[in-house]
Formats: C-alpha cells, sequence, structure tokens
C-alpha cells in the first residue's frame, strides 16, 4: 500500500471511530464523514475537529466545500523561478516563486479563508516525504489574469539526496489548490550536506551564528 492510500485508510478509520464515540445513533453520515477525511488529510487540526464534533457545531455537518470551476487552462499555475536552487539538509531558506491566476475570482486570503503558498516533498522514487511543508501567506491578493512573485519559507529534507519539489497552494483546513486544476510542478532538487569546508574556524563560527539566526527569524 503506497503512502497516499495509507494516509486515507488512517484518517478513515480515525473518522469513523470518533463519529461512533460522538454520534453512534446517527448512522446515515458518510458524506460528512468523507468530508472529514478531506479536512484532516488536507491540514485541519485534528484537536480542533475533536472539539468541533464535542460541542456539536453546526459546521459540522456542513455541505463538502466546494472546489472552484477550473477553466480549460486550469485555475492558474505556481512556478519555482529561484535562480539559487542550493540546498542543504534541515537549512531553511527563501525560494521564489511565480503565481499566475486564470480563473474569474480573485486569490487572496481572509480570516475566514487564509490562503497559504506551502510545499510537498517526495522522494526520488515519488513517495511522499513530507506532505505538509511550511505555510507561506501571499504577500497580496492577485486579481484575474495577474502574476505574483514572491518568496516562500522552505525547509529541505533533513537527509542529504536527490528528491523532488512541488510547490503549490492550500485554502487551510479546505483544500489543495492542485485539486481544484492549479497547475504544478515537481522539480527535481539536489539536497547536500553541509560541514563548513573551505572555511577557516572563525568563518565556520560567523556561519553558524548566522544560520542560526536565519532558523530564528523564519520562526
Amino acid at each position: 500500500m503506497d503512502i497516499h492510500a495509507l494516509r486515507l485508510k488512517n484518517k478513515q478509520v480515525l473518522v469513523d471511530y470518533v463519529f461512533n464515540v460522538f454520534f453512534a445513533a446517527k448512522k446515515d453520515c458518510r458524506q460528512t464523514k468523507d468530508m472529514w477525511v478531506d479536512r484532516l488529510l488536507n491540514g485541519y487540526d485534528f484537536n480542533q475537529f475533536l472539539q468541533d464534533l464535542k460541542h456539536g457545531n453546526a459546521e459540522v455537518f456542513a455541505a463538502v466545500p466546494e472546489l472552484p470551476t477550473a477553466s480549460p487552462e486550469g485555475i492558474g499555475s505556481i512556478q519555482i523561478v529561484d535562480s539559487n536552487l542550493e540546498l542543504h539538509a534541515g537549512l531553511k531558506r527563501r525560494l521564489k516563486v511565480r503565481i499566475v491566476n486564470n480563473q474569474a475570482d480573485t486569490f487572496q486570503t481572509t480570516p475566514e479563508e487564509p490562503l497559504f503558498v506551502a510545499y510537498h516533498w517526495y522522494a526520488a522514487n515519488g513517495d511522499v516525504y513530507e506532505f505538509d511543508g511550511a505555510r507561506t501567506p501571499i504577500e497580496a491578493p492577485i486579481a484575474p489574469g495577474q502574476t505574483l512573485e514572491m518568496a516562500i519559507q522552505l525547509t529541505p529534507p533533513a537527509e542529504p539526496g536527490d528528491y523532488q519539489l512541488m510547490a503549490t497552494m492550500v485554502y487551510e483546513g479546505r483544500y489543495w489548490m492542485e485539486e481544484a486544476g492549479l497547475g504544478v510542478q515537481k522539480l527535481t532538487m539536489s539536497v547536500q550536506d553541509y560541514d563548513g569546508r573551505g572555511l577557516s574556524r572563525q568563518a565556520l563560527s560567523i556561519f553558524k551564528q548566522l544560520q542560526t539566526a536565519e532558523l530564528e527569524v523564519i520562526n
């Protein structure tokens, strides 16, 4: 069983169990269960999920969120355009991407529907390495037909090696935008280990201090 099927199966079993605890008498709720499976797969907080069901919030039985209608060209695209693709294991950095909006509505973030740029890491064989990459808020609304270039926060895998990186966007708690027709790419990336080779002891000490400071700023 691949990682996608395994994650889906785990979420289905979890949701079925939780619904049996809170709504044992409610049998006809398959659509609602499927909605929560999708939300959890897309990063919805599990503790918040429990609180929603525990308190019987009206949105627990809301309809599955509607995805935007994609045009023949898709709703838009996101592409990595940074000229520097040098990555070091576990060392956070910023990476430039270009976002294009082809749909009739503006790409924008609101308190009710926060929109982030994120990413998925895949191993060289195509298996998922990290699904929920760091979120970066979009810098400005992107009107229909417009393009935005911005830098995102990126954490490379902890182990050196060859990987594939997919930049994407996510309406937090609702859906990943590649599911709605956003054009994405898988870019092969080589993640290297860095041991300070070639630096003097003083320069290496300064590098480590700067690296620590950068991590604190990003976090």
